[in-house]
């Protein structure tokens, strides 16, 4: 019994499949799985003092940093932004998933803070540079560096973690430099 035309077609693309599927998979163990994600702002002269008072009180990160359908609430903390600061990250509709940031160092030069999105990921370290020029202008630039853990689709995952998270970074610099 020959088989009919359908059969040899479907053998045909399933075969076609496996191959894109094992070349994706073979891939995937020679890309890194780490990543890098850089955004910077410019603050103009004028605007110093008010970027000053929204990057050192921690209430005003509530206002300027943007989480793609969620919202950050103080949780722990006095007036001033240290070390030890803690948010909670509350997302819209989703009663059982929630978030945190804590702010880890709190300088003139830099605010280093870890975010983890939700219970089941690995927090994520995140540094907020700050440089005044001669100018006065204040220049911002939003670092995350990391590894993802998350089997042969880590390369994958880390490849589009740019366009992922560089979206949310520069919407929450622009919150702040507005």
């Amino acid at each position: 019994m020959q088989p009919t035309q359908a059969l040899v077609s479907l053998r045909y693309v399933t075969r076609i499949a496996a191959v894109i599927i094992l070349v994706a998979v073979a891939v995937g163990f020679f890309l890194p799985s780490d990543y890098r994600i850089e955004r910077s702002a410019v603050a103009q002269s004028a605007q110093y003092d008010l970027v000053q008072e929204r990057l050192l009180n921690p209430e005003a990160w509530t206002d300027w940093m943007y989480i793609e359908s969620g919202k950050l609430v103080q949780q722990d903390g006095g007036d001033t932004l240290q070390e030890g600061n803690r948010y909670l990250i509350q997302y819209e509709g989703e009663a059982t998933k929630q978030g945190s940031m804590v702010i880890d160092s709190v300088s003139m030069e830099a605010i280093t803070f870890t975010v983890q999105p939700n219970q089941k990921t690995q927090p994520i370290p995140n540094t907020l540079y700050i440089d005044v020029t001669e100018d006065g202008r204040t220049h911002l630039q939003w670092v995350i560096e990391g590894e993802l853990d998350a089997g042969f689709l880590s390369p994958y995952l880390a490849f589009l973690a740019n366009r992922i998270a560089g979206a949310n970074i520069e919407k929450s610099l622009s919150n702040l430099t507005q």
